[in-house]
């Protein structure tokens, strides 16, 4: 989709947040890869099933958005409200989400790990975010704690104490959380 026709989208939408007219943005199955949605404010939008790859939602307000199934894979979400976002089967690998504001049920440690970037473990998914990790087979937890022993463990191909201490801790919380029922 062009720029043009997604800010006269964005626009309208604009619009019909404030009750002045407009239409709701209805952006599902849209091809938006490397689209700049910086700042906008796509509260309530329907963005199932699009195509995000690389966009900029820095600062984007996706507050109670449809997300279901969209591609944010390598999507730039630095301090994007994803406030009770629907996320059910997105993709999120590779997503930048530092200092986003994130739905129920997607947790974030920050400043583990050998890059000391954010892990994240979306528990609606069961998918882990972190850092250049992607197993091609979903990102689950359990294939995330296994490449932890392999590659920090104490047989592993890179030996750190500190970040194996640092990732297990991550997963552990991940897993006790993942059994807490989540009320809206």
């Amino acid at each position: 989709m062009e720029q043009e026709k997604l800010n006269e989208i964005i626009a309208s939408h604009g619009r019909w947040l404030q009750d002045e007219g407009g239409k709701r943005a209805d952006l599902h199955e849209a091809d938006l890869k490397g689209a700049i949605l910086c700042h906008a404010d796509l509260r309530y939008a329907d963005l199932c099933h699009a195509d995000l790859r690389y966009a900029n939602l820095r600062h984007a307000n996706l507050r109670y958005a449809n997300l279901r199934h969209a591609d944010l894979e390598v999507a730039d979400l630095n301090g994007a409200n994803l406030d009770r976002a629907k996320l059910e089967g997105a993709i999120l690998c590779h997503a930048y989400l530092r200092g986003a504001i994130l739905p129920m049920g997607v947790y974030q440690i920050v400043g583990a790990g050998s890059c000391n970037r954010c892990t994240t473990y979306d528990t609606i998914n069961d998918q882990v975010v972190c850092g250049c990790w992607h197993d091609g087979a979903g990102n689950h937890l359990d294939s995330f704690a296994r490449r932890i022993e392999e590659v920090y463990g104490p047989k592993g191909e890179n030996p750190d104490s500190i970040h194996y201490a640092e990732y297990m801790s991550a997963v552990a919380f991940f897993k006790a959380i993942k059994g807490v029922e989540i009320k809206p």
